[in-house]
């Protein structure tokens, strides 16, 4: 355990208290990457609930908070990349995934070798659409995408309309009957 340090690791990850979303776009209210993935965690905690308590779906709702926590912890580092900048072209996108898990990698090696080789692989593994926590993850990290966006446009800030008929796409895309069951509340 010669490398690990935890300073450095707890350091790094505060920074996520600086690194704004949505960068690009002219807002109302800031939010951090750090607010982000409490609202992430919280919301996929719920729909691991709903879908396992109301739907009847065997969710591993440990993977699933784990793996809510991790999804952007590499941006402490990257700083949040604009979606619309990241996905505009599929080789970009595939770039950027494996240079920020170059940067996760970086960061990890902070912690014990067995615990960061688990964290860099549920990091991975976050949002794989073929195993229903990944749904979730994806469905929950949208969700509070969206309700950021309806609170910009509450707040008064029009130019958040087209992306809340994004998110609202996407989620339902996703196809979790929890998400659906919010969605239908929210809207």
């Amino acid at each position: 355990m010669s490398k690990v340090n935890f300073k450095k690791f707890i350091q790094d990850v505060k920074k996520l208290d600086r690194v704004i979303r949505f960068s690009a776009h002219t807002r109302i209210k800031d939010e951090s990457v750090a607010e982000h993935s409490f609202h992430v965690t919280l919301y996929a905690m719920i729909l691991a609930d709903l879908e396992e308590k109301i739907f009847k779906n065997k969710v591993d709702k440990e993977k699933v908070l784990k793996k809510a926590l991790l999804h952007d912890l590499e941006e402490c580092r990257t700083g949040d990349i604009i979606y619309g900048f990241k996905h505009t072209d599929e080789k970009l996108a595939k770039k950027i995934k494996k240079i920020s898990k170059q940067f996760l990698e970086d960061l990890m090696r902070n912690l014990p070798e067995k615990i960061s080789k688990e964290y860099i692989t549920l990091w991975q593994k976050a949002k794989d659409k073929r195993k229903i926590e990944g749904k979730i993850i994806e469905a929950a990290d949208k969700l509070e995408g969206l309700i950021y966006a309806l609170n910009e446009f509450k707040l008064g800030n029009k130019s958040f309309k087209k992306a809340i008929e994004i998110y609202e796409k996407q989620i339902r895309k996703i196809g979790l009957k929890s998400v659906n069951l919010i969605l239908n509340q929210i809207l």
